[in-house]
């Protein structure tokens, strides 16, 4: 293998732990925050740091997800980076670290109240990966929790100290994202029953998840519906079009589940959850609406939007290529025997 087809693989190995398929979520939560939250005298450098410090984080925790699952992902997932040998642990740790470093910097530079803010989201995090993940729903609980944590550095990265009329906004992103981190976990159950690890769908089995599913959905759209009330000088703006949207979307995440049949097939909640990485961009730009205007939040989605479906295109081939045993495996990639 030669010296540029060996740093091509490296650095593709690295996108995809990054997963550009997802990165933008986090950074629209912090966008999001910012807009409620901002005076008449926020700078462009501000919005730019609220998006970028959730990022940040967001990007840290990939990468800690990478080393801490990487014993799991050898069983169920033998084509990410690590278990493929594109990537090696040490790597995966420097590039959490640096991403927490450099997170951590950033905000601190924005508001040093962040430093607080960030540092729970990195424990948490950290925790996920490492404790939590298998066991049950406090891990779904736990890694909602930096949703929250990413609207609320957007808040005071333009301001002194959060707003706590603004708050609701936040807990329907975290009863959001605990949600779809469900959703991810009924898709993984086979992966993870085989490592050992106690997610809710392999202690109590697909109806239990999917009735919990329900009612995390029912929450945080109520929550929704319910935000505005608490905001002090709340625009509505695009936000009910922007929500009736999401909940949309969700339906037909819903609807694909339901007729699924039992145990749901891994296909089924794979679709569901793909609807549901583009839907929670649409959740964020509903309260990005109420400050910029429809027009301005279509510049912000539409491109991020169309770089989420490519890229969870090309994804998908890479981490459930069990799905695509009929074609040729990726470039660099071995097809699994």
């Amino acid at each position: 293998m030669s010296d540029l087809t060996s740093i091509r693989r490296k650095l593709l190995a690295h996108l995809e732990t990054c997963r550009p398929d997802t990165v933008f979520h986090a950074g629209l939560l912090g966008l999001a925050g910012a807009v409620l939250a901002a005076g008449q005298d926020t700078g462009l450098w501000q919005y730019l740091g609220a998006w970028a410090v959730p990022t940040l984080g967001w990007i840290a925790s990939l990468y800690g997800g990478d080393y801490f699952d990487r014993e799991l992902d050898a069983v169920s997932k033998p084509l990410r980076p690590i278990p493929s040998g594109r990537m090696s642990a040490r790597e995966a740790a420097a590039g959490m670290y640096l991403a927490i470093v450099v997170g951590l910097m950033l905000a601190v530079l924005l508001n040093p109240l962040n430093l607080a803010v960030v540092a729970v989201t990195a424990v948490l995090g950290v925790l996920y990966s490492w404790k939590l993940k298998g066991h049950g729903f406090a891990g779904n609980l736990v890694r909602g929790g930096p949703a929250m944590l990413a609207f609320l550095v957007g808040m005071t990265s333009v301001g002194g100290e959060p707003r706590w009329d603004l708050l609701p906004f936040g807990l329907v992103f975290w009863v959001h994202d605990t949600a779809s981190n469900l959703l991810g976990a009924l898709c993984d159950q086979d992966g993870d029953r085989a490592g050992g690890y106690q997610t809710h769908p392999v202690r109590h089995g697909d109806h239990a998840s999917l009735r919990l599913l329900g009612w995390l959905c029912a929450g945080w759209i109520g929550l929704a519906c319910l935000a505005p009330l608490s905001a002090a000088e709340f625009r509505h703006g695009g936000y009910l079009g922007f929500l009736a949207v999401s909940v949309a979307l969700t339906g037909c995440a819903a609807a694909i589940l339901l007729r699924a049949p039992r145990p749901v097939p891994r296909l089924h909640a794979l679709r569901a959850h793909e609807i549901v990485v583009i839907e929670r961009l649409v959740l964020s730009s509903a309260v990005l609406a109420t400050a910029l205007g429809v027009l301005a939040t279509l510049w912000l989605l539409v491109p991020a939007l169309a770089i989420t479906a490519l890229a969870r295109l090309a994804m998908r081939r890479r981490d459930h290529a069990t799905r695509f045993l009929n074609g040729p495996g990726p470039a660099g990639v071995p097809r699994p025997s």
